[in-house]
């Protein structure tokens, strides 16, 4: 199954738009994680790692969590955001799709030929899916993805964000990340990239509106710290998940 059908799928039938982001510090890591996807699978629509996991614990260390998360029938997200050259790209995107993951991130500035080409070829292969990084969620991020440059297939001068958005359109992503700490971005997004899901990370505890981000446009919103370092994650997820329904 495509991971695009897995996550609308798994949206339906959970009645959520949360991706949870098992990004964990600490010791006990796999313990831990697989703890609170068990509390709170039934309130998510998919699972995002990043390497806060795989750095400790290795690809093949966390391959039981992402099992477990299909047991669930929930998709894994590796948020690995690639954007080296297109050898290196293709070694690391395959290790992930082995150990079970479902689709990656990537960072459009390698650009397409001997660069991003490598990932989507490797993701269409499999089956998998490509979300590409058109703006983050932190604050820093309007420093360089807010930066005016020329789009010789334009003729025109626009944010760098919005060639990365008109790339993901036409390279063909599953989905674009935009941070839910601007909503503003996420509108504009919408606007360019039609149809292509939008993935908005930074929610609640970087300051993202779940709300707000919902309204602007996002298909699904990504939620850590705030349901991960709950005291009751389960709780905390349902309340997110509320969230968006009244949005």
């Amino acid at each position: 199954m495509k991971f695009k059908q897995m996550i609308e799928e798994a949206s339906e039938a959970n009645r959520s738009r949360i991706v949870l982001a098992l990004d964990l510090k600490g010791g006990g890591l796999l313990e831990r994680a697989l703890k609170i996807l068990r509390d709170v699978h039934e309130h998510v629509c998919c699972i995002k790692l990043n390497k806060h996991l795989v750095l400790p614990l290795g690809v093949r260390g966390i391959v039981e969590l992402v099992f477990q998360a299909h047991d669930y029938h929930l998709p894994v997200i590796m948020d690995c955001k690639t954007s080296d050259i297109g050898s290196t790209n293709e070694v690391e995107v395959k290790a992930y799709f082995e150990a079970g993951f479902d689709a990656v991130t990537a960072m459009p500035l390698p650009g397409w030929t001997d660069g991003l080409e490598a990932v989507f070829k490797a993701a269409r292969g499999e089956g998998k899916g490509v979300l590409l990084v058109t703006y983050m969620s932190h604050r820093g991020a309007s420093e360089l993805f807010e930066i005016t440059v020329y789009n010789p297939e334009l003729k025109v001068f626009e944010e760098l964000y919005k060639v990365f958005s008109r790339k993901a359109l036409s390279w063909g992503a599953d989905g674009v990340v935009v941070g839910a700490t601007r909503p503003n971005i996420i509108r504009s997004v919408k606007e360019l990239v039609d149809e292509v899901p939008i993935f908005s990370p930074g929610a609640i505890t970087q300051g993202g509106s779940v709300e707000e981000a919902i309204k602007a446009g996002a298909s699904y919103v990504i939620v850590g710290r705030a349901i991960c370092e709950s005291s009751d994650p389960k709780a905390q997820a349902e309340r997110v998940k509320a969230l968006v329904k009244r949005s």
